[in-house]
């Protein structure tokens, strides 16, 4: 009997123990080691816009945006769905959208938030660095945001991001695309370690061609961890393999690589490594293997121009850098340029980029012209022109950079009723146009997959080259883009994501006082002949007729035609947040053939108990922005890893207890 007693009264209590971890203990909002980065759900929450309030003093602020292509770092304290963080780091950011913005009417610039600048124990859940992406280049607002979602469906390592409403000092600045920085912090989420080595290729090396063995020769490619142990690095091992015919699969993750370049050749992402500037991406090694992480997809869909034209249909190598890329300074190239006052430029040269051997960034032009950035004439930012226009944009109307508008605006900056962009002239945009007729344009719907380079050859780019010159290896690929053609990258279920962000977004897209682009402009992505639906659609398509061979692209770097740049499951079924509709929503702005039978169950809308912050806009006085209230946004409960292991071995010890007494009765018998 005492015996039975101790059996009991041992199950009671581990019974009681069970019960309250399962009840209680996530209700309690303590952080266990495994909540460490639950800013992918706190800060990063799909289903709703994230609040941004930044505070900082209004001279710092002002003089930020008068002297935006310094990148200086300025102290502020931010307040993010409620949680306020004190004494972060804030600057603009960007390359060519930096400078673009600058030589604009515009003060949108794209941000970068430091949490740990001062502090380095300091962060926001766990993240340390925080983009704002201004969506330079992109009417839609979903090109970077669908990419990312593509890139996660292939099972990539993929930046955290979600969509956000920034204010400054109370002054709505508008709808910006928070990322996460790939970091240190992003590397230990990602892959349980950051003690290897993080590149960020721009510049030489970055086509990861096989130099030499000394690792101090690839100059640009950008090593941005783990300085002090390089000579361990087995960079220029793998280098020596892609490049010579070595092992491969020692130093590459080549099932990873094949998935990233499938959904960058599915989503005709050239402003990349298979593009004519041969950047934004990053290369993590770790126990001397490298892994490739997306980055920077703006202008995915085509909006690079498949012909390598870039920009207004110029020539790519007259840019240097892209929208979301951090300005190089004195000899650094992007990835070594982190600090601010390392950005000063030198000896007059553009944005503080060193020459090589006379030129800048050391890459010849037509025309004897390196890389566009020598200034000519007085052209802005030292661009080589296009039939005498700065930037190389070709003018529409004659008009230099196609920026002239009616009644003699500049900048395209007509407004209505005294509101920016109001009259934007569709592909026009020096800023790169965003959503423009050439979204369908043949050589972006029909980019090739078997030499899905542009500008450039398939030899000019060892890593992608290695991988298709073996069968093995270019069949999975092409399983890859058959996956895509049928099951991601399809009219359905684009069309899900865009409908999706349409009801989450529009009334914070109407109420943004610096958009770059019009509603109306911003709708024509959702659905339509012109709209990334109809793109996915006709996109797919066409891989699958190259996969079956039906369809044949002839692709040369030179052949291709020079194309001007047009200037995830998201449905949210799996995170079972209700769709909720802005009380002020106007469904009239939708596009006609907008079908809202396409919204699956659940949609994307605002938590429950939300709160004013981060839940759909709400205008007070009917025309106002977002509601400012001041009130902590309620967070979901979550049960974290650890519990859920926790109590699956209580639960597991229960049954073998339960076993043990039921025999032990019996033998009692």
């Amino acid at each position: 009997m005492i015996k039975n007693r101790i059996v009991y009264t041992s199950m009671a209590i581990l019974l009681l123990l069970f019960g309250v971890m399962v009840a209680v203990l996530p209700n309690l909002g303590i952080e266990t080691k495994n909540t460490e980065y639950s800013y992918e759900t706190l800060v990063f929450n799909k289903s709703k816009v994230t609040t941004v309030d930044i505070e900082i003093p209004q001279e710092d602020w002002e003089d930020m945006l008068e002297n935006a292509a310094d990148e200086e770092l300025k102290q502020a304290n931010i307040t993010i769905n409620g949680k306020t963080i004190e004494n972060v780091a804030i600057r603009t950011k960007g390359n060519l959208s930096l400078r673009s913005v600058v030589n604009s009417d515009s003060d949108r610039y794209s941000l970068k938030v430091d949490f740990d600048y001062y502090d380095d124990n300091q962060s926001l859940y766990g993240l340390k660095k925080l983009n704002l992406n201004n969506n330079y280049s992109d009417s839609t607002l979903m090109r970077e945001y669908i990419s990312y979602e593509l890139m996660e469906k292939m099972g990539l390592p993929t930046p955290a991001h979600s969509y956000m409403y920034v204010t400054v000092n109370g002054e709505e600045r508008g709808l910006y695309l928070g990322v996460e920085a790939v970091d240190e912090t992003f590397l230990a989420n990602n892959y349980s370690s950051n003690d290897g080595f993080l590149f960020k290729p721009d510049g030489t090396g970055s086509d990861l061609k096989y130099i030499s063995d000394n690792i101090a020769d690839y100059t640009g490619i950008g090593l941005k961890t783990n300085e002090d142990n390089v000579e361990n690095s087995k960079l220029t091992e793998m280098l020596d393999a892609i490049n010579n015919g070595g092992d491969i699969e020692k130093y590459i993750d080549v099932d990873e690589m094949l998935r990233y370049f499938a959904v960058n050749t599915a989503l005709v992402n050239l402003d990349s490594y298979q593009g004519n500037m041969k950047h934004n991406y990053y290369l993590y090694e770790n126990n001397g293997v490298f892994s490739i992480i997306p980055w920077d997809y703006n202008m995915s869909f085509g909006g690079f121009g498949a012909g390598g034209g870039g920009m207004g249909g110029g020539n790519p190598n007259q840019m240097r850098g892209n929208a979301n890329n951090e300005l190089p300074a004195e000899g650094q190239t992007e990835e070594n340029a982190d600090t601010p006052a390392m950005k000063q430029p030198q000896e007059g040269q553009p944005n503080g980029e060193q020459p090589q051997g006379g030129q800048p960034n050391g890459e010849q032009l037509q025309g004897g012209q390196s890389n566009g950035e020598q200034p000519q004439s007085g052209q802005p930012n030292g661009e080589q022109p296009q039939g005498g226009q700065p930037n190389g944009e070709q003018p529409q109307g004659g008009q230099p950079n196609g920026e002239q508008s009616q009644d003699g605006q500049s900048n395209d900056e007509q407004t209505q009723d005294g509101q920016p962009n109001a009259n934007r002239n569709k592909g026009n945009f020096d800023m790169g146009g965003g959503m423009s007729s050439n979204l369908m344009a043949d050589s972006a719907i029909n980019f090739s997959i078997t030499t899905p380079v542009s500008g450039t050859t398939l030899e000019e780019r060892p890593l992608l080259n290695a991988l298709l010159s073996n069968e093995t290896y270019r069949a999975k690929y092409e399983s890859y883009l058959e996956q895509l053609a049928t099951t991601y990258l399809t009219e359905d279920y684009i069309q899900s994501i865009t409908n999706n962000l349409a009801m989450l977004l529009t009334s914070y897209e109407e109420a943004d006082p610096t958009k770059f682009y019009t509603t109306e402009e911003f709708l024509e992505g959702v659905a339509g002949d012109n709209s990334l639906p109809e793109f996915a659609k006709q996109r797919s398509a066409s891989i699958l007729k190259q996969l079956s061979g039906e369809l044949v692209v002839e692709t040369s770097a030179t052949a291709q035609d020079n194309r001007g740049m047009p200037n995830g499951d998201t449905n949210n079924e799996a995170n079972g947040n209700e769709m909720q509709m802005p009380d002020d929503f106007d469904p009239s702005q939708l596009p006609a053939d907008f079908d809202p039978s396409q919204m699956p169950e659940g949609g994307m809308g605002n938590e429950q108990g939300g709160g004013d912050k981060g839940g759909p806009m709400q205008r007070p006085d009917g025309n106002g922005g977002p509601n400012q209230g001041n009130g902590q946004a309620t967070q979901e409960a979550t049960i974290d890893k650890s519990t859920v292991l926790t109590a699956t071995a209580t639960f597991s010890f229960l049954v073998a207890a339960l076993l043990f007494v039921f025999r032990f009765n019996r033998r009692g018998r």
